[in-house]
């Protein structure tokens, strides 16, 4: 009997011990071997001089060199060090490349980016770009490679798992990542389909009642062939889904805050300014924050990088600071080509011109290269090619996949001393466009639009509809010269306010975009600010952390206010509403019930013109949803109501009721927000099953929606799973560079 208890015990101790030695040896094996080396000592050619690469407390990398090309050598080599798989997928994704390691489920991805001709647009930047830049980009691409050949065997778990070895980095793979970046800051040709679809079942004058103009706060203070083409934009719509499924930087990115005050609203009497760009919240972070000090004293700045891009995108030297948010300018328009019957020809203004074709070979693991023709126009290429059925012939003009300066930029930018040397360096920022906010140690502040933005022959339809390519009437004749973009300097309310909203007012003489944000956030800022003395930083990290919405507020108090119901379960959520802070927090039953009513009202106001179908694309358009519900509520007679404006209250309370019983059970109590609204930290790799608890973290309850300024935001074709949000934050006090605070996300 004890031999029989000693021979269990031994096989317990095996049962037990055996998964820990595995995933000993797993670790050991596989993951360890791919981590960065944090101590000691290197020895890598190209370098001129010594670097030390220090990691301060926080894991971030300082790094100081001698002179500028061995500082972003050792930037490429420290940011591969931490980050190369990123780095991998982003160029992979942007070239079209995807395929080759994953095989089939890359190829719509692959095609629509080599229909879009993304590396062709980088070699483009690439040759006009100055020396002094092109030889960074080279440094920094030796930098990348240093780390390739050091690592050897030992690269990141993922390339052991889809088995393959990288190529050597280029300074063209730098350049077509900055190009992914701008696709994802500009996708307007997407509205363009959808509004299309919208314009095919009702009049004109009806779709635009439902895109409202944006009417302020600013930031600067004091063609009718819709119907044909509904089933190509239909389909259209479907690519760009599966390409932003499978590459999370191709996913739009719908907001940020930046903002800045002078000395007269500060306890230490120097500016401060706050930053978070929202996008999608992957693992790992889009955001890598690194310090980089060369000892001639050309760069000593820091913050916010770019994993495949040299120098620091938001951040500070030791004069400026600055931070960033998405314009949203209008840089794409859809242009209906007419061909010849050998589809070898289009018409412009009577002559039929050739079309210039290119040959692309995409190489598909396991399977056989794909090989197709990309067709263009003077417009742009064809990008209704990368559909089977194609029934309307549809060109894409976008500035993007012109040559543009963005790398010199960055540099420049990093170099500045003061506002003309920053602005001069924004020059150069054409693509894609932002809302920057500047201070420095002098005690200015500033704010300047770059960027460039077309000036059409004709834009009746305010670029909101695809356009003929055929007629030459809507043609880009012109770009807003950089001298009159938007800019001012030291304005009397002393501080300037960005959430993706619009710069000016009515007077401006160009067209810049019918598409800007709500108001929502940019006005909770400003009136934070706005008449605030003696702030400190931890203002505006609250600030940043804010989770009120005044938009659901207003739905929340307008339905206790005007529902009727004799149900008690009803009766119970409108006595939550009536009470209710209008704070879109994780534990706030109000919060999710106001939410759910949004995406209900929309779709009762709607059903009688437009089918299921064509709502839910609708609700998918950025801002102009949220634009649309606030013109309900402030006004009673809105044609929209249909002259059932309680009844339609009624139901939309009713079917949000419904919606949340389903989910979270009977009692209004026990619902709030964050159960419905989670956030998943996810890994491209994690979608493989059983590797998602290796590479993914969450689901967590999360606060927050579109319009907070601690953004919550959420596809509603997977509503309400949290999509977008706060990437990177950062704050920064002039009187002191060492108290300047962020935060990554993971």
């Amino acid at each position: 009997m004890h031999r029989l208890k000693t021979l269990l015990l031994i096989l317990l101790i095996i049962i037990v011990l055996l998964p820990l030695v595995a995933l000993g040896g797993a670790y050991f094996g596989f993951v360890r071997p791919g981590m960065p080396q944090l101590d000691g000592e290197l020895a890598l050619p190209g370098l001129t001089a010594p670097v030390t690469v220090h990691r301060d407390p926080h894991g971030i990398p300082q790094i100081y060199a001698a002179n500028p090309h061995d500082l972003f050598f050792a930037q490429g080599f420290a940011t591969a060090q931490d980050r190369f798989w990123q780095m991998e997928s982003s160029r992979r994704a942007a070239h079209g490349q995807l395929s080759e390691i994953i095989g089939e489920p890359g190829l719509k991805n692959d095609r629509f980016m080599r229909t879009l001709g993304m590396t062709q647009a980088a070699q483009a930047d690439w040759d006009i770009l100055d020396a002094d830049t092109q030889g960074l980009i080279r440094a920094y691409a030796d930098g990348v490679n240093a780390f390739i050949s050091s690592a050897g065997s030992d690269l990141p778990l993922e390339f052991k798992i889809l088995g393959f070895e990288p190529e050597p980095w280029t300074p063209l793979d730098t350049l077509v990542f900055g190009k992914l970046m701008a696709w994802s800051l500009s996708n307007n040709y997407e509205h363009e389909l959808i509004i299309a679809q919208l314009a095919g079942e009702t009049s004109w004058e009806n779709v635009l009642s439902i895109l409202p103009s944006y009417t302020g706060p600013y930031i600067i203070p004091d063609a009718n062939t819709t119907a044909e083409l509904r089933e190509t934009a239909t389909a259209l719509l479907a690519v760009s889904h599966a390409v932003r499924s499978l590459v999370p930087l191709a996913k739009p990115d719908q907001g940020s805050n930046n903002w800045v005050v002078n000395g007269d609203h500060t306890a230490s009497g120097s500016p401060m300014l706050a930053n978070d760009p929202h996008q999608s919240l992957t693992m790992p972070s889009l955001w890598y924050e690194v310090g980089l000090f060369s000892a001639d004293g050309v760069y000593e700045v820091t913050g916010g990088s770019l994993p495949g891009i040299p120098g620091i995108e938001i951040g500070h030297n030791q004069r400026i600071a600055w931070g960033v948010t998405n314009a949203r300018p209008d840089v794409q328009d859809l242009f209906i080509e007419t061909l010849n019957d050998t589809g070898a020809q289009y018409q412009f203004m009577g002559e039929w011109k050739d079309l210039t074709e290119r040959v692309e070979t995409i190489q598909v693991k396991d399977s056989e290269p794909v090989i197709f023709t990309v067709r263009s126009t003077h417009h742009g290429p064809l990008i209704s090619d990368v559909l089977e059925d194609v029934r309307q012939d549809l060109a894409l003009r976008w500035t993007g996949l012109d040559g543009h300066r963005l790398a010199q930029a960055i540099f420049k930018l990093n170099r500045a001393q003061n506002w003309e040397e920053f602005r001069a360096a924004l020059e150069d920022w054409e693509v894609p466009s932002m809302h920057f906010v500047y201070a420095d140690v002098d005690g200015h502040i500033g704010y300047q639009l770059p960027g460039s933005i077309p000036v059409r022959a004709s834009n009746e339809t305010f670029s909101l509809l695809p356009v003929s390519g055929s007629d030459g009437e809507h043609e880009w004749v012109d770009f807003i010269s950089f001298q009159e973009l938007p800019h001012d300097l030291d304005p009397a309310a002393g501080f300037y306010a960005t959430a993706n909203n619009k710069p000016f007012d009515e007077t401006y003489p160009y067209f810049i975009s019918h598409y800007w944000q709500p108001p929502y956030r940019v006005d909770h800022i400003s009136k934070t600010i706005r008449s605030a003395t003696g702030l400190v930083l931890s203002d505006f990290e609250d600030l940043q952390s804010s989770v009120y919405s005044d938009i659901n507020l207003s739905l929340a108090l307008t339905l206790g206010a005007e529902v009727l119901t004799s149900d008690p379960v009803e009766g119970a959520v409108l006595q939550l509403l009536i009470s209710w802070d209008g704070e879109m927090r994780a534990d706030s039953a109000p919060a999710a019930i106001s939410e759910a009513a949004i995406l209900h009202l929309i779709r009762e106001t709607l059903s009688a013109t437009f089918d299921d179908k064509n709502i839910a694309n609708y609700i998918k358009l950025p801002a102009y949803p949220y634009f649309y519900v606030q013109a309900l509520l402030d006004d009673p007679e809105n044609p929209w109501w249909g002259d059932q404006r309680q009844a339609v209250l009624n139901a939309v309370l009713t079917a949000s009721v419904n919606e949340l019983k389903d989910i979270s059970g009977d009692d209004p109590a026990e619902w709030t927000w964050g159960q419905i609204h989670t956030m998943t930290f996810a890994h491209p790799v994690g979608s493989i099953g059983p590797l998602s608890p290796i590479f993914n973290r969450g689901p967590f309850p999360m606060g927050g929606n579109w319009n907070t300024v601690n953004s919550g935001a959420y596809f509603p074709d997977e509503p309400y799973q949290m999509a977008l949000g706060p990437a990177y934050r950062f704050v920064v006090d002039l009187a002191d560079w060492d108290n300047a605070r962020s935060v990554i996300t993971t």
